[in-house]
């Protein structure tokens, strides 16, 4: 009497050709791979795809000498992110362990691909990403600076570089700070906020010099790295790894500094981003802020209020708990914040993306995106200020995207960056404004910079 198999071993024996109680003692089964197809998930719109995916069942060998079955026929079926059909063709390899399928994506989104191989192979299925084009300037700016971490412009077009103010590639560059290591920079219109060096200085761009306004001397911002900062014309939020700091310019034209609030108890927050970040900032409403973090250990985020007191300090708001937010923190946006949720790692291939929005001043999920195995997600420096998500296919050619909001639909859609910059650490950016790489070499550096198109 034999002893009988698994069922879900026996059922791959007989499907690719070798039976379960005749050949089981001579046949060994070894697991197919979690990548699918070798070429990538990421296709622009209106250009033909063509993706050559294995078959879908586990590889069996007879050590009898007699070959494994292997499907003589393939279908392919491609389905729209609207659950259209899309006209597909699908060829089958000499050996039947791979099938090619090719269409002709019409519609940005994320197309269902469903290809079935007969007699033996099963099923495959692989989600495909049609990305919309660079919607941003065709025309990039260069910048006579060493490749910049921390970017952005005033209204009047003044650039600001890791603490670092230029208005033209012909113009002088104004260091705006004497330390070694570069001032912390936030723009609100053609308001310059400058924290470095024991200070808190506030500029206004005037279209042809940086006018200092006030200045205040401060030890509150020490040896803590900062972690975030919300700027607006008058107020100046920032979070370090301790503390909340709040910054007004009163109306007679000077700074204050009310006294800084603890943001975090006793634990030990999580960490995330390239830099190991602990807290972000969103500005929720004139009065209010959240300040986004993760429990150590936890896969998600929190998102806990905060409200300026009598005396101006930021304080938690005791009557209202912390809002928890699915995923790790991954962009942000003005009034936005993007999560991820899951690991890329083979035995947990699903992960989602999510689009946060503010909405009664709470933040409200506003979009999510499915991942597969094969599309990556690079880990930003979200210190350094607002940034997008820059996805890429991990087969193939990388075809650098952003995720974007599809207008009245609840899922988001990819869009194609218009560089081919490497994907080494810090070779680029994405900010809701711009995006930039270039040369960091203290002589001779320079950042080309690609500006966004608006919502």
């Amino acid at each position: 009497m034999k002893t009988s198999l698994p069922l879900t071993l026996a059922a791959v024996l007989a499907s690719v050709g070798c039976s379960a109680d005749d050949q089981a003692p001579l046949c060994t089964v070894s697991p197919a791979t979690g990548l699918f197809t070798r070429d990538p998930v990421v296709v622009p719109l209106g250009t033909a795809a063509s993706l050559r995916m294995d078959v879908a069942t586990l590889m069996l060998a007879c050590d009898n000498g007699s070959p494994a079955q292997a499907p003589d026929t393939a279908t392919a079926e491609v389905l729209d992110p609207e659950n259209h059909r899309v006209p597909a063709e699908v060829s089958l390899g000499d050996m039947g362990g791979e099938a090619t399928v090719s269409f002709t994506p019409t519609s940005v989104g994320r197309h269902h691909v469903l290809l079935s191989f007969a007699p033996v192979g099963g099923v495959r299925q692989l989600g495909v990403h049609v990305a919309g084009a660079w919607r941003g300037s065709p025309t990039p700016v260069t910048l006579p600076l060493p490749r910049c971490g921390q970017l952005d412009r005033t209204a009047r077009g003044l650039w600001l570089c890791d603490g670092v103010a230029v208005r033209g590639a012909e113009d002088r560059p104004l260091r705006l700070g004497t330390a070694t290591t570069p001032a912390d920079v936030s723009v609100s219109g053609n308001v310059v906020w400058v924290v470095g060096d024991g200070r808190v200085r506030r500029y206004v761009d005037t279209g042809t010099e940086l006018e200092l306004t006030d200045s205040l001397l401060t030890d509150a911002l020490g040896t803590r790295p900062l972690q975030a900062r919300l700027a607006s014309e008058n107020e100046l939020v920032v979070l370090d790894s301790e503390r909340l700091h709040r910054f007004v310019l009163t109306d007679a034209g000077v700074l204050t500094a009310p006294p800084s609030t603890p943001w975090w108890g006793t634990a030990t927050p999580g960490r995330f981003g390239r830099d190991q970040s602990t807290g972000l900032l969103v500005r929720a409403s004139a009065r209010r802020v959240l300040v986004l973090s993760m429990l150590r250990g936890a896969q998600d985020s929190q998102a806990c209020p905060f409200e300026p007191s009598v005396e101006g300090s930021l304080l938690p708001v005791t009557d209202e708990p912390c809002a928890p937010l699915r995923g790790r923190p991954v962009g942000l946006e003005d009034g936005a914040l993007w999560t991820l949720l899951g690991s890329a790692q083979p035995l947990f291939p699903e992960r989602t993306l999510y689009r946060w929005t503010l909405e009664g001043g709470r933040l409200e999920q506003d979009g999510a995106l499915g991942l597969e195995l094969s599309l990556g997600v690079t880990e930003a420096f979200l210190h350094l200020g607002p940034t997008v998500p820059t996805l890429y296919s991990t087969t193939g050619e990388a075809r650098l995207s952003q995720p974007r909001r599809l207008s009245g639909r609840p899922v988001l859609g990819l869009e194609l960056l218009p560089t081919h910059f490497p994907l080494s650490e810090g070779s680029r950016d994405t900010s809701p404004r711009f995006h930039w790489s270039g040369d960091s070499r203290p002589l001779g550096g320079f950042t080309t910079v690609y500006e966004q198109a608006r919502p």
